[in-house]
C-alpha cells in the first residue's frame, strides 16, 4: 500500500467541505455522513495510487461525480415510500464503490451486496467495508452477477456500469423476483428505452413496468442525468 501524501486533507476538514458541497446542491448529509464519505474518499485515492481504481483523481471531481451523483439519488429514493428500501440492495458491477458504498453510508436502513467481479476493486471494496464499520449489513460479492442468477433475489438493483438499460435488465433478470425495483442512472435519455424495449427483456418470463424518466440536477455537473425506475410486477 502506498504511502499516504502529506498533502493529504484531515478526514475532518474533508467532511466539512463534502457536507458544504452537498448542502450547495440541496442535499442532506449528517455531519457524521459526511466524516464517513471522507474517510471513504481518503481510502479510495490512497489506493488509487497503486490499483487505479477511477480515472478522476482530483478530489473536487471525486465529490462531485462519485459522491453528489450518488447522493442526489439516494435523496429521490428515499423520498418514495413505495420502494422497498428495507430490504437488500445489489450494487452491480460496484466498481469503486459508487453508488453502494456511498448509498450504505446514507441508508441506514438497507442492507448492500456490492457485486464486483475484478479482484483488485473487490478487496478495495471489502477494506471500505472493514474501515467505515458498514460490515454487518454490507457484503462483497467477487463474482459476475449471472453467477448468482436463481441464487439471490434482491428487493432493489442498482448500477451506474451499463451504457444501456435493456442490458442492465437483461443480466439481472435472473436475481429478481416480483416486487423487486430497478434504479439506473444514465446519461442521455434514448428515445428507445420504453415498454417496447421491456417487452424483450420479459420473454414471457416477468412482467416489468417502466416509470418515466426522472431528469438529474446535479449543479456543476456537465451533461445529463436521469434515474430510470422500473418494477417487476410478476
Amino acid at each position: 500500500m502506498a504511502e499516504v501524501k502529506t498533502d493529504e486533507p484531515s478526514q475532518e476538514a474533508l467532511g466539512e467541505r463534502i457536507f458544504a458541497a452537498a448542502a450547495g446542491a440541496g442535499l442532506r448529509v449528517s455531519d457524521e455522513q459526511a466524516r464517513a464519505l471522507a474517510h471513504y474518499l481518503l481510502l479510495l485515492n490512497r489506493w488509487n495510487r497503486v490499483h487505479s481504481l477511477t480515472a478522476i483523481e482530483d478530489l473536487e471531481q471525486q465529490i462531485l461525480k462519485h459522491l453528489l451523483d450518488s447522493l442526489v439519488v439516494a435523496e429521490v429514493l428515499l423520498k418514495r415510500p413505495d420502494l422497498p428500501l428495507s430490504g437488500t440492495v445489489a450494487d452491480v458491477g460496484s466498481g469503486m464503490g459508487a453508488p453502494g458504498i456511498v448509498w450504505a453510508v446514507v441508508m441506514p436502513q438497507s442492507r448492500f451486496d456490492l457485486i464486483e467481479r475484478q479482484q483488485k476493486k473487490s478487496a478495495f471494496l471489502r477494506h471500505v467495508v472493514g474501515q467505515l464499520g458498514l460490515a454487518g449489513r454490507v457484503a462483497v460479492l467477487a463474482q459476475d452477477v449471472r453467477e448468482l442468477s436463481g441464487k439471490k433475489a434482491y428487493d432493489l438493483i442498482t448500477s451506474r456500469a451499463f451504457a444501456a438499460f435493456e442490458d442492465f435488465l437483461s443480466l439481472t433478470l435472473g436475481v429478481s423476483r416480483p416486487g423487486t425495483c430497478w434504479a439506473a442512472m444514465i446519461g442521455r435519455q434514448k428515445n428507445f428505452v420504453g415498454e417496447q424495449t421491456l417487452l424483450k427483456m420479459n420473454r414471457d418470463q416477468a412482467e416489468i413496468i417502466l416509470e418515466p424518466p426522472i431528469y438529474l440536477a446535479i449543479p456543476g455537473l456537465v451533461g445529463e442525468r436521469h434515474l430510470l425506475i422500473a418494477r417487476r410486477r410478476a
